[in-house]
């Protein structure tokens, strides 16, 4: 069963430009690859997010976890399978990290 808030969140995301797509994906890879030895190799969502509302501005935490998502299957990045605090949460979190490039 579909919702009007399901119908209209679908509706905004069909109606971004592919650019605006790709710029947040990239920003986000960007933001795991250079922070993520900030807390032991690995980072979380809202950490990736709190990092790029500093450098970036403001963005969603489900526009975050939607991008990830899309790293993840393109291989870009890696969820582990362990958990940590979160630095901002306090929650158990499974972390990122950016997927090793062969040399």
């Amino acid at each position: 069963m579909k919702t009007a808030m399901q119908d209209t969140s679908i509706a905004a995301y069909h109606g971004l430009p592919v650019k605006t797509l790709k710029t947040q994906s990239d920003r986000i890879c960007e933001i795991v690859e250079r922070y993520h030895g900030w807390l032991g190799g690995n980072i979380s969502l809202k950490e990736i997010q709190s990092i790029h509302r500093r450098n970036y501005g403001d963005i969603e935490l489900s526009t975050v976890s939607a991008r990830v998502n899309g790293l993840v299957a393109a291989k870009r990045l890696e969820r582990l399978e362990g958990t940590r605090k979160c630095s901002v949460t306090g929650v158990n979190i499974h972390p990122l990290k950016p997927v090793e490039k062969l040399q």
